[in-house]
């Protein structure tokens, strides 16, 4: 710095020693900045960016709403209920987009010293307020559902969100409903949305609570019209429909033809339909409603071909794999997520099984019959075994219920209003003709009537409420015949036959047909697919698989077939394919963990964690 440069500044100031001092400050900030350039090795300073503190931030907002709580410096005043809150517009603007309307929008209240608001509590707007200025806002039970409405209104959209987790952490079956309604009425349709989801998941659970019983019936309609309702059973919606009718029968009872259709009727079993019939007194009451489940119970019984459109549980869906054989025995049981196509370990069975067969009924997975080969020897199986995905922590998954009246190896099993029937198989050397009928409600299996011929490794599938059984083993040949039960009048009758014997092939129903998948001929393990029209009592080639395979599982989802593991003539698979019927082809999936065969595998609900 010059000497010299001092006295001019001095002088052009015009402002004394005062002058004087900010002339030299401002040259000693020059003399930095050269000093600062000159010291950057030629290329000049990298240039920096001051970041405020976060103790300046808590600093300042804490100055504000010192400010605010006295009402100093305040230019405006809220009025609310007959008190006056003073704050700052400024203030206001930058947190609120509707105070920032209100103030730089053009509107006659950018004028004026005192604004009335409508529409809220004054409690609830001095709680906003604070978190204006602090950005804190305590929620409770007892102001949430005061402060969703404000916040909503005065566009404070953090606050908002924070209210809806707050309800969203809330949801119980005794209040979903309330929550529901709540979130609707007031435009949070996330929280709506994720109310609806948890009515799905729990609608046995809340159905049996008053809130549930206080529905309108368009809000009862909109729920049993779901078609993601977890239900167990179809059941559960009708007598939840009959007990909302029940508790105002005068007003309610003429609504009942109207909502009935909204229960999914062909999903119900006659004999349930048949129950209701004779004893459910509303039903005498409406003879329209009565006429309409009288219409599906006799569709039933006549097995037309009806889609029952039954509910698609909100659970996420995934496929259960027990046992099979490898070397031995195994006690694997493990499940594919079909969100992820992750396989996951699950508790191992009580005893190593092949040859068994797993079924899903009512979200509970069902395995049944088979053997265990070991070293030393091998036993057949009658055992039924269930394993409850819904179990919470501390209960005991695996229960063991009534066993069938013989051991069944390599048995196939079905489902028929949600009982289940044990097919064939065979006990060491004895192949069963037999079959039998398992009811969960009262853990007791009955003796049906036996088939035309004794089958083992024979495939199962059930369409219109009539069995199929398919192919299998008779203990001298490999069978292409196939029968079909009748439940109602307990008798077996031929249906047409495959156009190649087959065992232990994946034998599954999609729609009208009936798919049978590999198998063995007696020569070698299969590739070939076919599917029978039931309609039409015909067989029909479709795609082979990529690979051939026998005592393979097979499984449909989504009206598609995929088939896992088998054994190919030289060694046990672990390859996954699925098949698409609409454009007839295959292609593989996920493999299993190891290769096996003579595994049991089906759909069902994902274990709760």
């Amino acid at each position: 710095m010059d000497g010299e440069d001092y006295p001019q500044c001095s002088l052009e100031s015009g402002s004394g020693s005062s002058g004087a001092a900010a002339a030299a400050a401002a040259a000693a900030a020059a003399a930095a900045a050269a000093a600062v350039a000159a010291s950057s090795h030629g290329g000049g300073a990298a240039p920096a960016v001051f970041q405020q503190h976060k103790e300046h931030l808590a600093e300042t907002f804490a100055a504000m709403y010192a400010l605010y709580e006295s009402g100093q410096l305040s230019d405006v005043a809220l009025l609310v209920e007959g008190e006056r809150l003073p704050c700052h517009k400024i203030v206001l603007a930058s947190a609120s987009p509707y105070f920032r309307a209100m103030f730089t929008g053009g509107l006659r209240e950018a004028a004026m010293s005192e604004v009335r608001l409508h529409g809220v509590k004054a409690s609830v707007l001095r709680q906003l307020l604070s978190f204006i200025y602090t950005g804190e806002v305590r929620l409770t039970p007892s102001n949430v559902c005061d402060l969703l409405p404000a916040a909503t209104m005065l566009q404070l959209a953090c606050v908002t969100r924070a209210c809806c987790q707050y309800l969203l952490a809330q949801l119980h079956p005794t209040n979903c409903l309330g929550i529901h309604q709540f979130a609707v009425t007031h435009g949070a349709s996330e929280l709506a949305r994720d109310a609806d989801k948890f009515i799905e998941r729990h609608f046995c659970e809340l159905a049996g609570h008053e809130e549930f019983l206080e529905l309108s019936d368009r809000s009862l309609a909109r729920i049993l019209a779901c078609d993601r309702l977890h239900v167990r059973t179809e059941a559960d919606v009708f007598s939840a429909l009959v007990r909302w009718v029940h508790h105002n029968r005068p007003a309610r009872s003429p609504l009942l033809p109207d909502l009935l259709p909204l229960v999914r009727c062909h999903a119900l079993s006659p004999d349930f339909i048949d129950r209701q019939l004779r004893n459910c007194a509303l039903l005498r009451e409406q003879p329209r409603a009565r006429e309409i489940l009288a219409a599906a119970h006799a569709s039933l019984l006549s097995h037309r071909r009806v889609d029952p459109n039954r509910r698609q549980s909100p659970l996420n869906s995934v496929i259960y794999a027990a046992g099979g054989y490898y070397r031995y025995s195994l006690r694997t049981f493990e499940c594919l997520s079909l969100d992820t196509m992750r396989w996951e370990r699950l508790p191992d069975l009580a005893n190593p099984r092949s040859g068994l067969a797993a079924v899903s009924v009512r979200g509970c997975v069902y395995l049944i019959g088979g053997r265990n080969n070991h070293e030393s020897g091998n036993s057949d199986a009658a055992c039924l075994e269930v394993f409850d995905p819904a179990a919470g922590q501390g209960q005991s998954r695996w229960h063991r219920c009534a066993p069938m009246s013989v051991s069944r190896n390599r048995v196939a099993v079905g489902v028929i209003d949600d009982k289940i029937y044990a097919v064939g198989g065979a006990s060491q050397s004895q192949s069963h003709c037999s079959a039998e009928r398992y009811d969960p409600d009262s853990d007791q299996w009955l003796p049906i009537a036996p088939m035309r011929q004794a089958r083992i490794g024979l495939g199962v599938a059930v369409v219109d409420r009539l069995l199929y059984a398919v192919g299998g083993f008779d203990g001298c040949q490999r069978l292409s015949s196939v029968e079909r039960y009748w439940p109602e009048d307990d008798r077996w009758e031929p249906a047409a036959a495959m156009t190649q014997p087959r065992s232990g092939a994946g034998v599954v129903a999609v729609g009208k047909y009936i798919y049978a998948i590999g198998g063995y001929d007696s020569r070698q393990q299969l590739r070939t697919v076919e599917r029978l029209d039931t309609e039409a009592n015909q067989w029909q080639a479709c795609a082979p698989m990529l690979r051939p395979r026998s005592a393979l599982a097979a499984v449909s989802v989504d009206d598609c077939v995929w088939v896992f593991g088998g054994y190919d003539g030289y060694e046990f698979v672990s390859s996954v394919e699925v098949y698409c019927p609409r454009t007839d082809s295959w292609t593989e999936r996920e493999p299993m963990s190891c290769g096996k065969s003579g595994h049991g595998v089906c759909l069902g609900v994902a274990p709760s964690v």
